[in-house]
C-alpha cells in the first residue's frame, strides 16, 4: 500500500446523514513499512495551511483497513477506516464521519 504516500487533497466529505461537506484539506501519507506493523506520519493541513493536525496512519496488511491516529492529542484519537478504492489519483475512504473523497496532488 506504499501508494498512498504522497500529498493527496480531501475534497469532498458525504457525511453519514447524506449531506455534503467539502474542506478542502491537503494530507500528507508518509512512506509506511509494507505490512501494516508500525505507523507512519501524516500530517493535516488546512487548503491555507493556517490549520495544522500532526498524527500517524497504519494499512494493514490486506489493504482494506487503515487506521488514522490524531498523535496529538491526549488521549490520541484514533479512527479506523475502509480503504472503499484507489488508483493512482483518487483515494476513498469510509470513515465514522462518512466517505472522504482524495484527490492526488
Amino acid at each position: 500500500m506504499n501508494r498512498i504516500e504522497g500529498t493527496w487533497k480531501l475534497e469532498d466529505i458525504l457525511l453519514n446523514d447524506g449531506s455534503h461537506t467539502y474542506p478542502d484539506e491537503i494530507h500528507v501519507f508518509a512512506k509506511e513499512e509494507y505490512g501494516g506493523k508500525t505507523y507512519a506520519s501524516w500530517t493535516k493541513y488546512a487548503s491555507d495551511y493556517s490549520d495544522t493536525v500532526k498524527g500517524s496512519y497504519l494499512v494493514y496488511k490486506s489493504g482494506t483497513l487503515m487506521v488514522l491516529r490524531k498523535d496529538e492529542l491526549n488521549p490520541v484519537q484514533a479512527d479506523t477506516c475502509t480503504i472503499d478504492d484507489m488508483d493512482k489519483n483518487m483515494l476513498i475512504i469510509r470513515s465514522n464521519l462518512g466517505v472522504m473523497y482524495f484527490y492526488k496532488q
